[in-house]
């Protein structure tokens, strides 16, 4: 079982699909600590002026350790106007935008409570209409621990266990901090990301990478999925009936 373990972020990058779509199963990460300054409440479009920041806002706890899946959004201010407006603003005469925005307005003018409400089906619809058919679970539905009371590699490794995980196909960031010989010692295969972003055609002279991937469907429509796909991977597509080869680091 090829599997892809991924925190649920707003609106992600080509790269976060591409991971998506490799694997046999996407779980997403749901259950560990919400991190403010990561991109799970924010991301980036290529506006007429430059690159544009949307971020949802969110309440605060008075704690740290909140778990994804228990963070609120802070509808006090008008975020949803105005990340409509950008996203409008940024992509209105892309010959695909029609295609595909009335289903973001729906999700964001539906204006759910929680933040994995929000992001989780946005990251659905979107795997949709890139034609992604990877199964969806969510590590908060598979793991008995509240995500706190291990180390990185430990949360990971007890999801994996659980998930019946054979190879886990981990972002390229994941080489600094995961201790790969502890899943090895599980009978687990460590497979690290390494994906070259691809240049495709955008509505403004030169090209801007690792914008959100509503850049690369508003712009490029029903192709989308084959440029996702022309980035470098370490571990092959489902089908591909190619072997995987691990990328090992020293423990850490």
């Amino acid at each position: 079982m090829h599997t892809t373990v991924l925190q649920p972020t707003y609106l992600p990058w080509l790269g976060y699909f591409e991971m998506v779509d490799a694997a046999d199963q996407f779980v997403v990460f749901d259950h560990v600590q919400f991190e403010g300054s990561s991109w799970q409440s924010r991301n980036r479009i290529a506006g007429p002026n430059g690159v544009i920041v949307l971020s949802v806002p969110v309440l605060s706890d008075g704690t740290t350790q909140v778990p994804i899946i228990r963070k609120r959004i802070d509808y006090r201010q008008s975020w949803v106007r105005k990340h409509l407006g950008s996203i409008e603003s940024a992509y209105r005469k892309a010959p695909f935008f029609e295609q595909y925005i009335d289903g973001i307005r729906a999700i964001l003018a539906s204006q759910p409570e929680m933040l994995v409400d929000l992001t989780l089906p946005l990251i659905r619809y979107i795997a949709d209409c890139l034609g992604i058919d990877t199964p969806f679970r969510r590590s908060s539905e598979i793991v008995k621990e509240d995500g706190f009371q291990l180390d990185k590699t430990g949360r990971l490794l007890s999801l994996c266990r659980q998930s019946g995980t054979t190879l886990l196909f981990e972002g390229a960031s994941g080489a600094n901090f995961l201790d790969t010989h502890r899943f090895a010692e599980s009978g687990i295969e460590v497979v690290f990301q390494n994906y070259k972003h691809p240049v495709y055609h955008q509505l403004r002279q030169g090209f801007t990478p690792n914008m959100s991937v509503i850049d690369l469907l508003f712009n490029c429509g029903n192709e989308s999925l084959a440029i996702l796909r022309t980035g470098l991977r370490r571990l092959p597509r489902r089908g591909d009936g190619v072997e995987a080869t691990a990328v090992v680091p020293s423990a850490v």
